[in-house]
């Protein structure tokens, strides 16, 4: 079917490509969105990624410009796909993502990117696309976070990083491993100086998710090594000043789920200096001067985390389903008990990232 459907574009290709950059411009409707050329919109149709991609890259030439109008077009038609196809509509907005390249960057395409990249967050977060095609909008995730670190932008990089790590907390039921990948990801890209000091509230939201799925015997035994990496990082986000002034009660939060991730016997068979790691970071947060400025108890609320001795997550048994889920959840209650800043129990610390 495929192929039939790949000759039938290229036909309808060959008719339209008097419609270049002239005739794609007489299609554009108020608003300054771009109607979709007819091969396109047969491409978009079809929920075909790769001809979606071929149908842009006649159309467009070598027009960044152009390009990024018609991938503004495409990923808009994918939204709308949802609701009839939501594969299609994911395929089409991994194609418009993965058309989204360096030229991209430039300062003259950079908001029909920012379109193309948080209409895709918006897509790979619907609960349609998430039920239909989880592995798909796992994939869609990855690609539109990797995507938005390349553009240097740190409002949009914090936010699309966001939108990632709800959706790898989602996945992480049905796909440990794909989940991990993505909370790993999501994490990196706002761990960094630019990030933490312009997108601070972003920063401490995807902290928080993180630490909520590192916790968890699930992402430990899925990814013990990708959890150590996650609990030093998630550590030195929740310690960043700019960070910590967002909400000191969340970013208490995530020091103690990284404290508690840091110490699991999975976690550190993996990785030995883990705990050590996590530790020293948080030391090294107890005495700082902008921190205790915006919360006055933070020294004792970092050295009840690090006088708390969180529960070892060990091996899940091979158990039926059943089991094994009561397993978890009592696990779960374990971690939650031993951990006061992760169920809101403190009393002293409260507020939540914007």
């Amino acid at each position: 079917m495929r192929p039939v459907f790949l000759l039938l574009a290229a036909a309808l290709l060959t008719s339209t490509l008097a419609l270049s950059s002239t005739g794609v411009a007489q299609t554009t409707p108020p608003g300054n969105a771009v109607a979709l050329p007819p091969a396109l919109k047969a491409a978009v149709a079809s929920g075909h990624g790769d001809a979606v991609k071929q149908a842009i890259a006649i159309l467009a030439g070598n027009n960044v410009q152009q390009e990024a109008q018609l991938l503004v077009a495409v990923i808009q038609a994918a939204e709308r796909l949802l609701a009839t196809n939501p594969q299609g509509a994911v395929d089409v907005a991994a194609a418009a993502v993965a058309t989204i390249g360096v030229a991209n960057s430039q300062q003259a395409v950079q908001p029909q990117t920012s379109i193309v990249l948080t209409t895709a967050a918006r897509i790979f977060v619907n609960p349609t696309a998430e039920q239909a095609v989880p592995t798909g909008t796992a994939q869609l995730a990855l690609a539109t976070v990797q995507t938005a670190v390349a553009t240097g932008n740190s409002t949009l990089t914090g936010s699309i990083a966001a939108s990632a790590v709800s959706s790898a907390e989602k996945t992480l039921a049905a796909s440990p491993s794909a989940a991990m990948t993505l909370a790993s990801a999501a994490v990196d890209a706002v761990n960094t100086a630019k990030v933490l000091q312009q997108a601070p509230a972003s920063s401490l939201q995807v902290a928080v998710t993180a630490a909520r799925i590192m916790v968890t015997p699930e992402a430990q035994q899925a990814s013990p090594t990708g959890v150590a990496t996650m609990a030093i990082s998630t550590a030195q986000i929740a310690t960043t000043p700019s960070v910590y002034q967002t909400s000191p009660s969340s970013a208490l939060s995530v020091m103690a789920g990284a404290y508690s991730a840091a110490n699991s016997q999975v976690v550190t068979a993996a990785m030995a200096t883990v705990t050590a790691s996590v530790r020293t970071t948080l030391q090294g947060a107890e005495q700082t001067p902008t921190l205790v400025s915006a919360n006055p108890n933070n020294s004792a609320a970092i050295n009840t985390i690090l006088a708390t001795k969180p529960p070892d997550v060990q091996s899940l048994p091979q158990t039926s389903q059943g089991q094994q889920q009561q397993q978890q959840h009592q696990e779960r209650q374990q971690e939650r008990q031993s951990m006061p800043f992760l169920n809101g129990d403190n009393k002293l610390f409260i507020g939540s990232p914007s």
